[in-house]
């Protein structure tokens, strides 16, 4: 069993470049008669995929409801499909969860598992029910640089630990995946980002020279010494100046924001880069505690010490205020040293520490890559730079049936490396090889990749990355392959349509167009996943040696066989008529709509 999960950041785009590259794929699908879908082609490229989890499709619902989505992509050939939409009235239109499952591997499904209003309306976590497990499929709130971001995402958080242990209560497994927008290992970061507590070092210079202890102090640690004071109080003088940006090719303006500080001379020095909101272009330059009010118990935390701030942050203040510059030797050993990291204050970063010390779940990727650097982020790609916040997690007594598969690397091309966990390798992954090349900033967006870079995405299954191509979505996918004894575990199940937590996640199923109402006596018939294909289809379903019923007309529904020869002034006349017999029943002739709805 192969369960990818993946940010799509779009599904309506992604999907269309993925039509317009595998729409002629030769590939097919050994379990249909016919040709499949360009999508169910990429499906079965992917080394067949069993269970396919997507965030951020940002589909509404009544697309789906209507029958109205890109590509018919609620009905995939050969999977079922469980949708959870942003119908929040503050971000309608964003967010959004779905997980297509293979047909006779899903018992229930739960758009709303979170037993929250307000955070299940946000369209951000669906759970399918395979029998002996749930899986959670989920898009975390990014939690952004305000109080209520991050009140948002740790009531999200909260909420979904509480679902998972109701799942357990309930003598389920479970099995969490998603973009957790949030990180448990400093190498989940690029080494750059890392944060260093400046107290800390400080600490220490004072202890060795207050107990004349015998050792050598690193220089960098000397340098914060000698001129972090000048700095600290250089930025108390920080603020956001609006600037004004424009593309080179569109000549279109933006409104950005960007840190400066007055130095002592007089000065005044820009920092950092153009930001959308003054909150962004001052939070790498603030230096204060932080504090966080848990809006369940009303209790406040600290989540970021004082003097915390970012390596990278670290340097060009270092450079700009102290006229120190340190090189890439230096800054590298910073990031490796123990004082600096993830912020250990962070709520989200305790959230996932209380996962797996207490909830006893396993990063799985970090169980099989224990060394590995993981790094995506858009264009940083080219760069090898970004971060890990895409996630599979699995109750410990599963971790059994996890397959690493036989890939020994992080499907790092087809190019050998003397570390396949090493940047340079990660770096061919991300880039398959070199032949994904990065958009220009003088805009047209990314370059179009050539088949032979597309194609590079796909592999055996295992457990790990797949580097889908950066044209598709700025996210990369994530794999859990498991054995072939946890298939047997899961076993063959029936899809109970009368649970109404079911039906709920698969509005697609609900719409009955008006073929269905003109074309009453046809014999029921659908697909696999259940739903009619389409408006032909029902046609070709209806019966065909009945020339009554191939010449029957709108007209005869309403039980007047002369409505046919009515002309426009008759037309206008007869509809004064008040009422008119229609299978026995009464109804104003002037409006068919009604006659529907009853």
């Amino acid at each position: 069993m192969l369960i990818v999960s993946w940010n799509v950041a779009g599904l309506k785009p992604a999907l269309q470049k993925i039509h317009t590259d595998y729409a002629n794929d030769t590939t097919a699908n050994a379990r249909s008669s016919s040709k499949p879908s360009p999508f169910a082609t990429y499906l079965a490229l992917h080394g067949d995929i069993s269970i396919l989890c997507l965030q951020e499709h940002k589909i509404p619902l009544a697309s789906l409801s209507s029958r109205s989505e890109p590509h018919q992509c609620s009905s995939v050939t050969g999977y079922e499909s469980f949708w959870s939409c942003n119908t929040n009235a503050k971000s309608r239109g964003f967010n959004g969860v779905v997980t297509y499952a293979k047909v006779g591997m899903v018992r229930s499904a739960d758009a709303f598992p979170l037993k929250d209003e307000e955070l299940d309306s946000q369209g951000r976590c669906v759970m399918t029910n395979h029998g002996s497990w749930v899986l959670f499929n989920v898009y975390v709130p990014n939690g952004g640089m305000t109080p209520e971001g991050l009140v948002n995402k740790m009531r999200f958080l909260n909420a979904l630990r509480r679902a998972m242990k109701r799942q357990r209560q309930e003598g389920m497994r479970v099995v969490l995946v998603g973009d957790m927008n949030a990180k448990i290992d400093k190498r989940d970061l690029y080494w750059r980002h890392r944060v260093l507590n400046i107290d800390d070092v400080l600490e220490q210079i004072r202890a060795i020279r207050r107990d004349d202890a015998d050792c050598d102090i690193p220089p960098w640690k000397v340098d914060i010494e000698r001129h972090w004071d000048t700095i600290s109080s250089v930025c108390q003088t920080v603020e956001a100046i609006p600037c004004m940006t424009t593309n080179p090719t569109t000549k279109q303006t933006f409104n950005k924001f960007r840190a400066r500080v007055k130095l002592p001379d007089g000065k005044n020095v820009m920092l950092g880069s153009n930001e959308d909101s003054a909150e962004e272009a001052l939070e790498s330059y603030s230096f204060d505690e932080r504090f966080f009010v848990d809006p369940e118990n009303g209790a406040s935390t600290l989540i970021r010490k004082k003097n915390v701030l970012g390596i990278d942050s670290l340097a060009e203040l270092m450079a700009k205020i102290a006229n120190v510059k340190w090189d890439e030797k230096i800054l590298r050993a910073i990031a490796e040293s123990d004082e600096a990291g993830l912020n250990p204050d962070s709520p989200s970063y305790l959230w996932m520490k209380m996962l797996i010390e207490e909830d006893g779940m396993v990063d799985v990727f970090r169980h099989f890559y224990s060394e590995a650097e993981a790094r995506q982020f858009t264009n940083k790609r080219y760069t090898n730079e970004g971060g890990r916040i895409d996630f599979t997690f699995v109750d410990k007594p599963l971790l059994e049936f996890v397959d690493k598969g036989d890939n020994q690397t992080l499907r790092c091309g087809k190019e050998s490396h003397d570390n396949p966990l090493g940047e340079e390798a990660a770096l061919m992954a991300a880039t398959a090889n070199g032949l994904f090349e990065p958009g220009t900033y003088a805009g047209g967006g990314i370059a179009i990749p050539t088949k032979r870079a597309l194609d590079s995405q796909f592999g055996p299954p295992h457990t790990g990355m797949i580097y889908t191509p950066p044209s598709y979505s700025d996210h990369i996918a994530i794999s859990l392959f498991m054995k072939s004894s946890f298939d047997e575990l899961t076993g063959t199940l029936t899809l109970d349509w009368k649970d109404s937590a079911t039906r709920k996640s698969q509005p697609h199923k609900k719409q009955r167009s008006i073929a269905s109402f003109l074309c009453a006596s046809a014999p029921k018939q659908s697909d696999s996943s259940g739903v009619f294909t389409s408006l032909n289809d029902k046609k070709r379903l209806m019966p065909s040696d009945n020339a009554a019923t191939k010449k029957k007309t709108l007209a005869s529904y309403f039980g007047n066989s002369n409505m046919s020869n009515i002309g426009p002034r008759s037309a206008s006349s007869h509809s004064r008529t008040k009422s008119a017999s229609t299978h026995g029943k009464k109804i104003p002739q002037n409006n068919i709509l009604n006659h529907f709805k009853k």
